[in-house]
């Protein structure tokens, strides 16, 4: 019966071993009553390290073939709480047989590298490699990060338990915890345009894969504008030039970063007065010149250089790369109007017409001026006054061909030929 009692422990410990990584150069014992760890280095593991986790002082113990391979021994918890129920007593954590050269490091409770809700913010002891509330303990996740992040390598085995340890730990029997973390975040976003007009706003969508926890975003690449919010939105910029967008994401296991270039465009409104004419100063672009005292567009005005034709107040609407701006109104006062013609103050669409024509004023001159339309022969066919910037004139009752319209005012007499077909 002995006999077949120990063939089922024996069966059982085999079973129960794990090689977590057998590229792995990480070694790790956990538990929580501390005691006596003689670790037998039996495996040819190059750059082996090797991390410790108890809640009470260890005396660590190495020895075996390889031990001399080791290049690191980190522990982790409280190495000056006396242990006095693991058998020997043992006042504070200590080592024996470590090779030449290496240096065993002890931390006190260091802070864990990620904050687990089942787990301690620190680093002091880890007795089950199961799921759930720790009690005050680490989980095994945390334990792994913390050595593969301290020692910038992957776990080769994990033991852990809760009472004293007890027997020679066999590198060759492996462990019995492998809980590889989830992977860290790739981060990546999208922008609803990369590419915007200054005073502008845009939103932004986080598209970072392996569920990442947190997300720290600069807008601008000096850390002026800034988020917190996975997918932030109606961020506006007030001044044009290249901004270069960081994400950075995390979650338990790490993070990533990404930067993508936004171009914020700023159209050159500006223009020069060389006499009465105005010319836009930005080059390649397309131009609107508009009255500002009804900031109406002026018919055919649209290229870079404008010469009013009546006194009063001029802007340019510029547009450039997909952006649009409005120049500043130029007051012109020195043009002569005695030289108009009537192209420059009015003029008459659609031309030809099947009968209803509306006629433009231009330059908003001929308010309450009359209007006269005579045929081929002089004889007046149809009048009217000027009430508004157009003015509708319905021939629909007169024969088709050739007319004029005559406008009498202040400025002179301005005529023009209409058809009707």
């Amino acid at each position: 019966m002995k006999i077949l009692l120990s063939i089922l422990l024996l069966f059982a410990h085999c079973a129960s071993a794990q090689i977590c990584n057998p590229n792995g150069n990480i070694v790790i014992f956990s538990n929580y009553d501390g005691g006596i760890l003689n670790i037998n280095v039996d495996m040819n593991i190059p750059n082996l390290k090797i991390g410790i986790v108890s809640y009470e002082a260890v005396e660590v113990n190495l020895s075996g073939t390889y031990v001399g391979n080791v290049t690191a021994i980190e522990y982790a918890g409280y190495n000056n709480s006396p242990n006095t129920h693991c058998g020997n007593s043992i006042a504070t954590t200590a080592f024996t047989g470590v090779p030449i050269g290496v240096t065993p490091n002890i931390e006190f409770v260091p802070p864990a590298p990620f904050n687990d809700p089942d787990g301690y913010l620190y680093i002091d002891c880890a007795y089950s490699c199961g799921t759930g509330n720790m009690g005050g303990c680490n989980t095994p996740e945390q334990v792994y990060a913390y050595f593969e992040n301290l020692f910038s390598g992957t776990v080769y085995t994990h033991t852990i338990q809760y009472g004293c340890w007890t027997n020679t730990q066999n590198l060759s029997d492996g462990g019995n915890c492998c809980m590889a973390l989830a992977a860290a975040p790739v981060a990546n976003f999208s922008v609803s345009n990369n590419m915007i007009c200054l005073g502008e706003c845009i939103d932004f969508t986080d598209l970072s894969t392996n569920t990442p926890t947190s997300w720290n975003w600069d807008f601008t690449g000096n850390g002026t504008m800034t988020s917190t919010l996975q997918n932030p939105t109606n961020i506006c910029y007030s001044a044009p030039g290249t901004y270069m967008i960081t994400l950075i994401t995390g979650n338990a296991t790490g993070n990533d970063t990404i930067s993508i270039p936004l171009n914020v465009i700023e159209v050159n409104s500006a223009y020069t007065i060389n006499g009465i004419t105005l010319t836009a100063s930005a080059p390649n672009a397309t131009y609107q010149w508009i009255n500002c005292a009804n900031n109406s567009p002026i018919a055919g005005a649209t290229s870079a250089s404008y010469t009013p034709t009546a006194n009063g107040s001029y802007a340019v609407i510029v547009s450039q790369n997909g952006c649009s701006d409005t120049s500043g109104c130029a007051a012109i006062s020195t043009v002569d109007i005695n030289q108009m013609t009537a192209a420059d103050v009015m003029a008459v669409f659609p031309n030809p017409s099947k009968g209803i024509f509306v006629l433009y004023d231009q330059q908003s001159l001929l308010a309450d001026q009359l209007i006269t339309v005579t045929n081929l022969m002089g004889e007046t066919i149809y009048s009217t006054r000027i009430i508004s910037d157009k003015t509708s004139l319905d021939l629909s009752q007169v024969k088709n061909g050739i007319y004029f319209i005559t406008v009498d005012s202040q400025l002179g007499k301005f005529v023009t030929k209409i058809m009707k077909e």
